[in-house]
């Protein structure tokens, strides 16, 4: 089973190339106002037998939209990159633009990561809503926003294969900056076309307890995904995803819808719809529509271009 991050899947394009360099800038407008960003990674990625190093430096301009929405009150951001504030203090820690850090060992049937790592990128993955510089933006279409999955953090993870079709994977993480650690669990199952995970994580400081499923569909040139989440908080009862993607002749159409059912706070729809244009093999473009239906009903249009190298 394939637990490559979303950063590693673009750097395994070309595995003989060592070093990587990505570049996403984006615009977006509501009836708030426009902003615009750029995120640029340089990714290091040496391999040494079964031993492997894996650092992902970031830097990045602006903040888009995301500050504006927060101080409106929202909590469905139209962007889930990596903005400026982001890799200035890396969840308050001081730490500036290393994002991730770590090494990895590899066996015949277990795979092991130690160091700053992005849990979101080895749990609640997905094949078609798990990479804003490629598919959606929208936070709720990038990961599920009721799990507990700390980004950046001293990290511990070991994933161990079973067969093709089976994986179990453990993990530990700090929770900075919102918790103290966090215990991670998930199961996998697969095949060529589909994909099922089923995860559970748990803040024992602050007994906060999450679960979650990921799964999607591959069908000729058409892309499916679902997910579910809960936790034992007062904010949300549930979360659920869904949506597809169309592939064809170097452009894809992607379409998602996202709901968290609401208990202390009200409900949220987001609905986000986006236009992928390939130009080259290093270059696209894409055109992306939201509908964020939060504290205040908004639209998001937005620009993105993507160079990757």
């Amino acid at each position: 089973m394939d637990f490559s991050t979303p950063v590693l899947k673009h750097v395994e394009k070309d595995i003989l190339r060592q070093i990587h360099f990505m570049n996403t800038t984006v615009y977006q407008i509501s009836h708030y106002k426009g902003g615009a960003y750029s995120a640029s990674h340089v990714i290091f990625n040496p391999e040494f037998g079964k031993l492997g190093l894996f650092l992902n430096v970031s830097l990045s301009f602006g903040n888009g939209l995301n500050k504006t929405f927060e101080k409106s009150g929202f909590n469905s951001l139209p962007s889930a990159d990596d903005l400026e504030r982001d890799v200035k203090d890396i969840n308050g820690t001081g730490r500036k633009y290393l994002l991730e850090a770590y090494l990895s060992y590899e066996g015949r049937s277990k795979k092991f990561y130690v160091g700053f790592l992005d849990t979101t990128a080895f749990f609640d993955p997905n094949e078609f809503a798990n990479d804003e510089q490629n598919q959606f933006l929208n936070t709720d279409l990038v990961n599920n926003p009721l799990a507990t999955l700390p980004s950046y953090n001293p990290a511990l993870i070991l994933n161990l294969n079973f067969n093709h079709n089976f994986s179990l994977q453990f993990g530990w993480s700090q929770g900075d900056p919102d918790t103290e650690s966090v215990y991670l669990t998930q199961l996998g199952f697969s095949s060529e076309d589909y994909h099922i995970f089923l995860y559970y994580t748990h803040s024992p400081l602050e007994e906060v307890k999450s679960f979650g499923i990921s799964s999607d569909y591959s069908f000729e040139n058409f892309g499916f995904f679902f997910r579910f989440g809960k936790n034992n908080l007062n904010e949300y009862s549930y979360f659920v995803s869904v949506g597809g993607t169309f592939s064809f002749k170097g452009k894809e159409i992607g379409i998602g819808y996202a709901f968290k059912k609401g208990k202390e706070l009200k409900n949220v729809n987001v609905l986000e719809t986006y236009f992928k244009h390939v130009l080259s093999e290093h270059f696209h473009i894409t055109f992306d529509y939201q509908l964020i239906d939060d504290v205040k009903n908004t639209y998001v249009l937005g620009l993105r271009l993507n160079f990757e190298y």
